[in-house]
């Protein structure tokens, strides 16, 4: 069996044996295996396992373990009463009676048959019943394959919707109904069905070819495309909301989780989601305007915007800790603008402290033709403090001119002893605008730097929708609300002429 071109899971939880995980580098037998990019992509991610250093692709399957790993995508909650006669107590019990309760594993004659291996026609019903695709219709008679008399008239119809949709991706001429699938079948049957997974609830911002499985409790998607189905899993999901969200196929609520939809140009009246927790949407905030679809990597496996209209810039912020910088060969690896660290607060005694490498770095950015911002980063716990860091701001700009802001970055340092414990979102507010009233007025423009923790739960955020925001959240397509000028999109980026990890931005402009 061949894998499907062009679809792309890029999370699944599987698990295919009961045995321990084992990275599938560890794996001795999938070296030159088909399915051996499939199996060492969800292996490194600690998504399907193996048992000591053996994947086994060729084996068969139990039903036991078919049903752990329906189970742990779709998280299923209601479990039916044990009337099979052959289902111990055992290590797969939970996940059988799961999928009995949701219609999935039905049995026969009182038996569940869990240590049986699965017929192929078995396990594409199993599947296809599990993303709702058990009912959707495909012309029964257009089958290719030679064998299609073979296949029982129960699985016929799932069969055929699953081979017409390309999720059956074997040779053209024979199905082979009648024959046990392989773990590493199995494996490629998801892969092709399943283009992205979300488990954990929150807001996602997508772009997705193929289908979207939710499976997490709350799930919101805005400005994304799913060019396929999106499947609301048969499990705990309650909630979904499709804000300025495009499906190509079908919405299948195998749930019956609420569904709310709010189109392109239609306000948000109602709730938006931070993880599992609903929040109420601001409605005089600015919302995200970035659709997913128009993010990319470029070959360096940097994040690059272009919508037609806005082209994005691309950008490092530094410190001290980067120590020494060749910023000529930082120009010349496609850097367009630099944010570098002028000062900080300390975050127990509050003294201000000019970074060691401030003027070296805004020397050597600007030696090399970077556009230059700077940002400071405050542990102000009033308003005074925070005038305090802006007037020491502006001491140190006195012969330099910026072409990016200057940028109040207040964060959560998790110490004990961090003396911003337990400050208010009305005094971290207040704080943030009297940093920018005192930037404005020197002649300067002010931003302020946030990640979701902070946006969402620290700060009164419709009190600063006078000033642009630099929103800070390590992803390939921001999750995240509202809308901002610059994000940094990682902490973990290489470029040439700085040694060791440093932050990657972009600028939308």
């Amino acid at each position: 069996m061949k894998k499907l071109i062009g679809i792309l899971l890029l999370t699944m939880t599987l698990l295919l044996a009961a045995g321990g995980a084992a990275w599938a580098g560890a794996y001795t037998d999938t070296a030159g295996h088909w399915a051996e990019p499939a199996i060492e992509k969800w292996s490194g991610l600690e998504v399907i396992q193996g048992n000591n250093g053996l994947f086994r692709p060729d084996d068969g399957i139990t039903r036991g373990e078919m049903a752990l790993i329906i189970d742990r995508i779709m998280k299923y909650e209601q479990q039916a009463a044990n009337a099979f006669r052959d289902l111990e107590d055992t290590w797969y019990t939970e996940a059988v009676l799961k999928l009995n309760a949701a219609g999935i594993m039905l049995g026969a004659h009182g038996l569940a048959r869990p240590l049986d291996g699965i017929l192929r026609e078995e396990a594409a019903v199993m599947v296809a019943r599990s993303v709702g695709m058990d009912l959707l219709y495909a012309d029964p008679s257009a089958l290719p394959y030679a064998d299609a008399a073979q296949i029982s008239d129960w699985a016929y119809a799932p069969v055929a919707y699953l081979t017409a949709h390309g999720y059956i991706t074997d040779s053209p001429v024979n199905f082979r109904p009648q024959e046990d699938i392989t773990r590493a079948e199995v494996v490629t049957l998801l892969d092709n069905i399943i283009g992205k997974l979300w488990r954990s609830g929150g807001l996602y911002n997508a772009a997705v070819q193929g289908n979207a499985v939710v499976a997490g409790p709350k799930v919101m998607l805005i400005n994304s495309d799913v060019i396929g189905d999106l499947i609301i899993a048969g499990g705990g999901t309650k909630q979904v909301i499709l804000q300025n969200t495009v499906i190509t196929g079908n919405i299948i609520n195998k749930s019956n989780a609420v569904l709310t939809i709010i189109p392109e140009g239609v306000p948000n009246i109602g709730t938006l989601l931070f993880r599992d927790e609903e929040l109420p949407a601001l409605y005089n905030v600015p919302v995200l305007s970035y659709r997913a679809r128009d993010f990319s990597l470029d070959n360096d496996g940097r994040v690059v915007y272009d919508d037609g209209r806005l082209h994005s810039a691309a950008g490092v912020d530094v410190s001290e800790h980067q120590a020494e910088i060749d910023w000529e060969r930082v120009a010349a690896d496609g850097i367009d603008f630099a944010l570098i660290r002028l000062g900080y607060r300390g975050y127990t005694e509050g003294r201000l402290n000019l970074d060691q490498k401030f003027v070296q770095n805004m020397a050597g950015a600007l030696s090399a033709g970077l556009e230059t911002g700077v940002y400071f980063f405050s542990q102000s716990v009033n308003p005074e403090e925070a005038r305090e860091e802006a007037r020491f701001v502006v001491s140190q700009l006195r012969g330099y001119e910026l072409d990016y802001p200057v940028v109040f970055d207040w964060e959560t340092v998790g110490s004990a002893d961090a003396r911003t414990n337990n400050i208010s979102p009305e005094v971290l507010t207040d704080c943030a605008v009297a940093f920018c009233r005192e930037i404005e007025d020197a002649g300067y423009m002010p931003m302020i730097y946030m990640n979701s923790d902070v946006a969402y739960q620290g700060y009164d955020l419709t009190r600063l929708t006078d000033y642009d925001w630099w929103y800070a959240g390590y992803s390939n397509t921001p999750q995240f609300y509202y809308n901002f000028q610059i994000w940094q999109y990682t902490s973990g980026g290489s470029v040439d002429g700085i040694e060791g990890r440093v932050d990657l931005n972009i600028c939308f402009n």
